[in-house]
C-alpha cells in the first residue's frame, strides 16, 4: 500500500504545479479562482496521502509490539478520512450546494441556513469547460488517477437569480427578445 500511496503523492503534487501553471494563461476571475480552489484541494489531498503514509509506516515499525493495534487503527482511520472525503460526493470548486432529499431541504450556503425545497431550487449549472482556461482537461486526470469527482457549477437559490444569469451568459436583452416574438419574428 506504501508504494501506491507515495506513488499517489507524487502525481497530485506534479497535478498541483500543473495546475499553478496553467493559472497563469487564465484571462478570467472566474477561470483564476476555480484555479486557486483545486490547488488548495490538492495540496488538501497530499496531505492526507502523507498522513497514510506515515500511518503506514508506524503500523510497519510497531509490527510484533503492543502497539500494533494502535497502528492499525491510526491507518484505518486516515484510509477511511480520505475515503470519506474525497471519494463519496463531488468536490465543489465553485459553489456548494447540499439537499437533504428526506426532508425535502437545502443548505445555503451563502446564508448558513436550512430552507424547505418547494420546487426544483437550488439550481445547479455546471460551467463550460472552454471558461475554465484547460482546466477541465487537467480536471479529469486528478479524477481519473484518484477516483475522486470534481464539480464546477453555479449555483443559484432562486429561479429569478439562475434566470437573470442565463440572460447574462447570453448577451441577449430580454425586452428586445420578447419583443421580436410578439411581433412574429423568431
Amino acid at each position: 500500500m506504501a508504494h501506491n500511496t507515495l506513488m499517489l503523492i507524487a502525481q497530485l503534487s506534479g497535478l498541483r504545479i500543473l495546475v499553478l501553471a496553467n493559472r497563469f494563461g487564465c484571462d478570467t476571475d472566474l477561470a483564476r479562482s476555480v484555479h486557486d480552489t483545486l490547488a488548495v484541494k490538492l495540496a488538501e489531498m497530499i496531505d492526507a496521502q502523507r498522513k497514510i503514509l506515515a500511518a503506514d509506516r508506524a503500523l510497519i515499525a510497531a509490527r510484533g509490539t503492543e502497539d500494533e493495534e494502535d497502528a492499525f487503527y491510526d491507518q484505518h482511520h486516515y484510509q477511511t478520512a480520505w475515503y470519506e472525503t474525497w471519494l463519496i460526493e463531488p468536490v465543489a470548486l465553485l459553489d456548494d450546494y447540499l439537499v437533504d432529499d428526506l426532508s425535502r431541504e437545502y443548505f445555503d450556503f451563502r446564508t448558513g441556513e436550512w430552507h424547505h425545497r418547494d420546487g426544483e431550487v437550488p439550481i445547479a449549472v455546471p460551467v463550460p469547460a472552454e471558461k475554465l482556461c484547460g482546466l477541465a482537461t487537467i480536471i479529469a486526470e486528478i479524477e481519473d488517477i484518484t477516483g475522486a469527482r470534481f464539480s464546477v457549477d453555479n449555483v443559484y437559490y432562486s429561479e429569478v437569480e439562475a434566470e437573470a444569469a442565463w440572460w447574462e451568459n447570453t448577451g441577449a436583452d430580454p425586452d428586445e427578445f420578447f419583443a421580436m416574438k410578439e411581433a412574429g419574428r423568431d
